[in-house]
């Protein structure tokens, strides 16, 4: 954090300016497709994601998509209806056109964009309330929203401390989740082995005993 702060003081020792997300980056309009025509052009080997609603996510060929508006750069995709979120992507992609994006010429600046985006996402989603029984927000929340905008040395290592932390956050979680996978087999194996039990007359036996006993059983009738 030292290196930030000494690139905060040297470049912007008396603040930083705000300014309107419309005055600052391009605003990219989506593509006019139906959820119909979305699981119709679904293809897995497609080259184009298409972003709808909510969670549904496709991929297509670029060729099977009706009016195609293709972004082929990074850009911040404003989830305007449904799930009010932000995502960052950089290869090619579009959406349905009830949502848009933002993009500007230098990828640092947009990677900037999407981490003020998300840590003012409590205020979007609250902006949403009230508009009817499927949380939606207007594109004047965004354009109207007012962002810092340092220098680019600044925000280049903004983005190289959050990208850092993600990282070591989603190889953490990864971890965790191995982790309990593997004690939850380790639980349930011991679960069935003490709790796999048969009734033999009087006497309660695991399947270990029970299949030695039916040795010894087996081994006493062949003598006889």
């Amino acid at each position: 954090m030292s290196k930030l702060q000494d690139l905060i003081n040297k470049l912007c020792p008396n603040g930083v300016e705000y300014k309107y997300i419309k005055d600052t980056f391009k605003r990219l309009k989506g593509t006019p497709i139906t959820a119909g025509k979305m699981k119709e052009i679904e293809n897995v080997d497609g080259e184009i994601r298409i972003f709808a609603g909510g969670k549904t996510i496709i991929n297509a060929k670029e060729e099977d998509i009706p009016k195609a508006n293709i972004t082929r750069v990074p850009a911040v995709l404003v989830q305007s209806r449904g799930i009010i979120d932000f995502i960052y992507y950089e290869k090619p992609f579009t959406f349905k056109n009830e949502m848009w994006a933002y993009t500007t010429e230098d990828k640092v600046s947009v990677k900037f964009l999407y981490y003020v985006l998300k840590n003012n996402l409590s205020y979007f989603r609250d902006a949403s309330s009230g508009m009817g029984s499927m949380p939606q927000i207007s594109l004047r929340i965004t354009e109207d929203f007012m962002i810092p905008v340092p220098p680019l040395e600044v925000q280049r290592e903004i983005v190289r401390i959050l990208d850092s932390f993600t990282k070591y956050t989603t190889e953490l979680i990864t971890n965790l989740i191995t982790e309990i996978e593997v004690q939850k087999k380790q639980y349930e194996y011991y679960q069935d082995l003490v709790l796999t039990f048969v009734e033999t007359g009087n006497t309660i036996l695991s399947e270990q005993s029970r299949a030695e006993q039916s040795r010894a059983e087996q081994s006493r009738a062949e003598q006889e």
